[in-house]
């Protein structure tokens, strides 16, 4: 008895090695591609009323690449590497140190969106996501969700003001340098 279940076992394992086999994986592109999937925003606020509240806001993405280099570690930013940003004041910005690029968008009065200006050019809203390929740097077609979240302050001296409408575009950088399609966001009303 305990011979046929062994063999009933290996001959499953060996059925589904066989048609995993016959699985081809999927043809993407090795320049990432991603489509906006959602906006999410949730207000924070503090029972101080000296602390400005702040919009949180998720961005979901859904992407594809071709060899899966998605993604940074710290180690990777090194001096030498095409991502190594020199943190001297006033440093020219390599823009490789980020992997992540968002451009804020706001409505002006005749409809259209405009970019929000930076506070300062030397810290964009750019970001850095760590690496997403589950085989540790193996070239595999990877596909997936991508969710970025920061917070914003909302204030009438702030880049993000009460009665706003708002609005994102979005790009990513795998580790070969190639940057994705541009996708633009739903829009969302900055709530006072």
């Amino acid at each position: 008895m305990a011979m046929l279940r062994t063999l009933s076992g290996s001959l499953l394992l060996l059925t589904a090695l066989a048609v995993s086999s016959c699985i081809s994986p999927p043809d993407f592109p090795s320049t990432p591609n991603i489509e906006f999937k959602e906006l999410k925003v949730t207000r924070i606020t503090d029972p101080n009323p000296n602390i400005v509240p702040q919009d949180q806001v998720a961005v979901t993405v859904s992407f594809q690449d071709g060899e899966g280099d998605l993604g940074l570690t710290n180690d990777q930013k090194t001096k030498g590497s095409p991502y190594y940003q020199d943190p001297q004041q006033g440093a020219p910005r390599n823009r490789n140190f980020y992997n992540y690029f968002i451009t804020i968008f706001r409505q002006n009065g005749q409809g259209r969106f405009e970019p929000v200006p930076l506070v300062d050019p030397r810290f964009p809203y750019d970001s850095t996501f760590p690496p997403l390929d589950p085989e540790g740097g193996k070239a595999a077609p990877l596909k997936g969700d991508l969710t970025f979240t920061t917070n914003f302050d909302i204030d009438t001296d702030k880049p993000i003001k009460p009665g706003d409408i708002i609005r994102f575009e979005i790009s990513i950088m795998d580790r070969a340098l190639n940057e994705s399609n541009k996708i633009t966001t739903t829009s969302y009303l900055v709530q006072p």
